[in-house]
């Protein structure tokens, strides 16, 4: 008989609903100090997950949740970062 295999779940940063892995997106510091959105989910460094929403991050520019990813993160993460890994994380889901 064979055991049922465990789904691995996170929690958004932003909103703490905890969800299927798989559901959420991984934005990473790397050991270098660089944030960047881990599309694999492999990438070295502090990992923080965000739901698959655009309404989270809303235009990479809310205060209130770069707070909060900055505190997951460890690190302070400009508007223009916040800019780049919006862009990275929801210009990639059309494709």
């Amino acid at each position: 008989m064979h055991r049922q295999r465990r789904i691995p779940t996170r929690t958004c940063v932003l909103c703490r609903e905890r969800r299927n892995k798989g559901d959420l997106l991984r934005i990473v510091r790397t050991p270098e100090g660089q944030v960047v959105f881990d599309r694999n989910g492999r990438l070295d460094g502090r990992g923080a997950y965000v739901c698959d929403d655009t309404d989270h991050l809303g235009s990479g520019d809310n205060r209130a949740n770069r707070g909060k990813l900055n505190h997951a993160l460890e690190i302070d993460i400009d508007e223009s970062t916040m800019r780049s890994l919006y862009e990275a994380m929801f210009s990639t889901q059309v494709e």
